[in-house]
Formats: C-alpha cells, structure tokens, sequence
C-alpha cells in the first residue's frame, strides 16, 4: 500500500521534472485551498459518489438537509475546482431522510497533484515525529492544508467511485486522506445515474427498484430537454415508456448502452467507439493552437467545416443531389477537400482554411461517428424516441454537437434527450449504489 502510494505520488514529480507537463502548476496557495475543501468534503456528514475520469474528478454529496447549510463550498477553489451551485438537488428517500445533493468537481491532475503535496507532507512529518519521539504519533494540526500533518487516527471512509481513477489512486487516498474507494463498474454508474434522475417516471413501474424522489429549484436550464431548430433547449418531460432506451456515454470515446428495464444491471453495451472527446481535443491540440477543451469549442464556434470536408454537393453538383435524393450539405468525405490539388492551383483562396474551419470539422466528425452509431442501434432496439445522450463531450458549452445529434433525430422522427446532470451520472449512479446498499429498498 505505501509503496503502491509512494509511486502513484511520484508520477507527476517525473513528469514535471521531464519536461512533460502541459498544465500551469498550482501555487501553494491553490494548493491550500483545495486541500482545504478536499477536508471538508471528506469530513461531511451524509453519502457520496465519485467518479474520476482521465480529465475530471466529479462528486455528488447528499448532504443531510438539517446540516446542508453549515457545507456550502466555494463556487471556485484551488487551479480548477468548481462547486456546482446551479445544479442543486433535493433528494427525498423512503425512509423519509431528507438530503440536499450538491456537485463538486476539478481537473483530475490538479487533484493528484494536491493529495500527492499532501502525502508527501505527511510522510515527512511522520518521519521527523519518529527520530524525536517515541512511536505513537498523532496529528499535530488539525488543518489538512497545513504543511504541518502527521498521522491521523480517524476512521477510513468508504466512498463509493466510478471510474479509472478509483483503481489508481486507491493507494494515495487510502494513506494520504484516510479515504477507502469502493469500485463501482462505470457504466453501472452511468445508468444508475440516469435512473436516480427519472424517478417520476419509475414511480408507476412495479420493478422500481429505488424509493426515491429527487427535484430541482427550477433552473433556467431544464432537467430532461432537447434542442430544437433553433438552438435553444426545450423542456421534455421523461417518456411514459421509458424502456428500452439507447444511452450514449460521450467523453474521451463513446460507449453505447441498451438499458432494458429499471432493474439492477439490466443494460448491455451494444457498441461504441473511440472517436470521442479525447479525439476532438487531441486533433484540435495538433491542427490549431487551442490547448485546452474550452479553446477548442471556442475555436469550432466561429469556424466552417464546409471549408475543410467535402460534401455530397462538391462530387455531384445541385442537380445531382436532386436526382440522388440527397442533401448537398451531407458530408461526403470528412477533411476530403484538403486532399484536392485543383483548389491549390485554380481557387487559391477558397483552398485556405482557418484554424476555425479545422476545429469546427474535427468536432463534426467526431459528432457524426456517435450519432450514425447511435441511429443504427436505436432503430434495430425500437426506441429512436428514446436516445439519450450523456457526458462530458455533450455538457452545456458544446452546444454546436447538441444542436447537430437533436438535428439528426429529429429528422428520423425520433427524439435525442439531453440531462442538465449530464456529466455527473457516474457521480450520481455511485451515489445510489451507496443508499442501495445501505436501506436495502433503496
């Protein structure tokens, strides 16, 4: 375990020292206030889920409603935590118990790196208690982000975790924090997530197999919408037949789930692909100058993928898509019009592309690979009315990937759903594992 811990906390010293490090380096202020939150949080009364990506750690706390208000944590902290204030809940189980679910999130490295400073710290203060006393130390200070700290007796609290982070940072939370991840299959999550979220709807199913009742304060952004022409998101209540839905998980790739029934376990993974996030960001960082997420959206918004892919009308002219019975906007080849030479030579300026136009074609056809997935799934399980689309790839900035999958849906006749929580299902889904098992109804 130490040594399992000692490794996972010198990872980023290698990295640093290597020169491979891409992201600003937190000051030991930010360092402070983070691990300061990160105490509060572990401290909290009530129940937790956790789920720690390749790029974000994301928590959901349900936080007794009698004690909520004495756990209200900073809208900002450290390099790049974030408190969700806007996405608030109110959760009522069976039992009566009342708790107010709030959402706390950060860069996954940005996190390591604050507990890494911790145990780092740890580990010295523990070896300079044991060459002046005798063993049997104990906490010198009671503030986690002091550089002050030694061991501490406190309990282990189990958190229950989703994701590739929960296996590899077992170690340094278990000896840094006090802080046992409990593993919960990440696709379980993230339909267990979804399915905390639709209680409505499972209330009148007799195979619910969860007593609770969630709601929102009413935010400008609905719980369950879609986009329609428009751009904007329109309020959907959740479908009367919710089974079987199509659940397209969206972040570094794409997994795509047949959830059958409300049930424990009742899904299978019918398909996906790697052409995900990872790859619009990947892509991006290579053609343009963007290097984070946000710049790359920031770029794409402003940018032409008409520039840079050929289309049906490019090969067969107005008239040819006519006698086709093809859209002249469908992509025929994605970046197909980077390869032709004649533009070069007899258009040279409508050969030129902007940095926009190559971002803008890269989250296109990073968009096109999961919808055409997802189309052909929901068409062969009946529900095209029931296809909802989750994750980091498809939250509230990218509405350009929003606005397209709704486009595509609607078109077929169906529906694409998007949820206001949407990357936070595997959070969520770790929660309701936790009150599952605990009130056995639940």
């Amino acid at each position: 375990g130490a040594a399992a811990a000692a490794a996972a906390a010198c990872d980023i010293s290698a990295r640093i020292a290597s020169g491979h490090w891409a992201e600003p380096l937190p000051t030991p202020r930010m360092l402070a206030t983070a691990l300061s939150v990160l105490q509060k949080i572990r401290d909290a009364p009530g129940h937790m889920g956790c789920d720690i990506g390749g790029t974000l750690v994301k928590m959901a706390l349900a936080l007794p409603r009698e004690v909520a208000d004495e756990y209200v944590f900073p809208e900002t902290f450290g390099h790049s935590g974030r408190a969700h204030r806007h996405l608030e809940l109110d959760l009522e189980l069976d039992t009566g118990e009342q708790f107010v679910l709030r959402f706390v999130s950060g860069s996954t490295v940005h996190m390591e790196l604050a507990v890494q400073h911790l145990e780092r710290r740890r580990r010295k203060s523990l070896e300079e208690t044991n060459q002046d006393t005798s063993p049997g130390f104990s906490r010198r200070c009671s503030d986690w982000s002091d550089d002050v700290f030694s061991h501490s007796c406190r309990t282990i609290r189990r958190i229950a975790t989703a994701g590739g982070g929960a296996c590899k940072f077992a170690p340094l939370f278990r000896d840094a924090l006090r802080v046992e991840m409990e593993v919960v299959k990440e696709l379980s999550a993230a339909v267990d997530g979804l399915l905390l979220l639709a209680p409505r709807a499972l209330a009148q199913s007799p195979s619910n197999s969860f007593g609770a009742r969630i709601s929102s304060g009413g935010d400008e952004v609905p719980d369950l919408f879609t986009i329609d022409e428009n751009g904007s998101a329109e309020a959907l209540p959740w479908p009367d037949e919710l089974f079987p839905l199509l659940l397209v998980n969206m972040g570094s790739g794409v997994s795509i789930l047949r959830v059958d029934s409300a049930s424990e376990g009742d899904y299978v993974r019918v398909g996906g692909t790697a052409c995900g996030g990872g790859t619009f960001l990947g892509l991006a960082r290579a053609l343009t100058s963007a290097r984070t997420f946000d710049e790359a959206l920031a770029l794409a918004q402003r940018g032409d993928a008409g520039r840079v892919d050929k289309l049906v009308s490019d090969i067969y002219g107005e008239d040819g898509c006519a006698n086709l019975g093809l859209p002249g906007a469908l992509t025929a080849s994605n970046f197909g019009k980077l390869c032709d030479d004649r533009r070069c030579e007899d258009e040279p300026n409508s050969a030129t592309c902007s940095e926009a136009d190559l971002a803008r074609a890269v989250l296109q056809m990073v968009t096109q690979q999961s919808v055409l997935l997802a189309t052909a799934f929901a068409h062969h399980a009946g529900c095209v009315g029931r296809v909802f689309f989750v994750g980091g790839f498809v939250d509230e900035p990218n509405w350009i990937a929003r606005k397209a999958i709704a486009a595509n849906f609607r078109s077929l006749g169906g529906c694409a759903y998007f949820l206001r929580h949407s990357d936070f299902l595997g959070a969520l889904g770790s929660l309701r594992c936790v009150l599952r098992a605990l009130g056995g109804s639940q």
